[in-house]
């Protein structure tokens, strides 16, 4: 089952689109050093955090993501939109969840 589990939700991406998205985590990441819990997210920064430099690292060492986790991150609404607005930089993110959907819509 983890063989399964992992092949669905650890998705392979087109080169061009890993390096779009890269990009998007980077500057999601250099957002996040800055900023602190929001009370309304449902996950800790230090934890968003870890999953945005895991995918970074693991986008590119193999071009893969946990499409799945990324995907929620995103959500309208969801644990980067929260801790976006609980430290003032909701327009941004507003831009860079936009190229997210932009990436994920093309070739997730």
């Amino acid at each position: 089952m983890n063989y399964v589990w992992h092949s669905i939700f650890n998705k392979k991406i087109d080169s061009s689109a890993a390096v779009k998205l890269v990009s998007i985590l980077e500057d999601i990441e250099a957002l996040l050093n800055d900023s602190e819990d929001s009370i309304w997210s449902d996950m800790e920064n230090v934890k968003v955090l870890s999953i945005i430099r895991n995918s970074i690292t693991s986008l590119k060492a193999s071009r893969k993501a946990k499409v799945a986790k990324l995907d929620y991150l995103f959500l309208p609404t969801g644990p980067l939109q929260e801790i976006s607005m609980a430290n003032g930089w909701s327009d941004e993110y507003l831009v860079l969840a936009e190229k997210f959907d932009d990436v994920s819509g093309k070739y997730f």
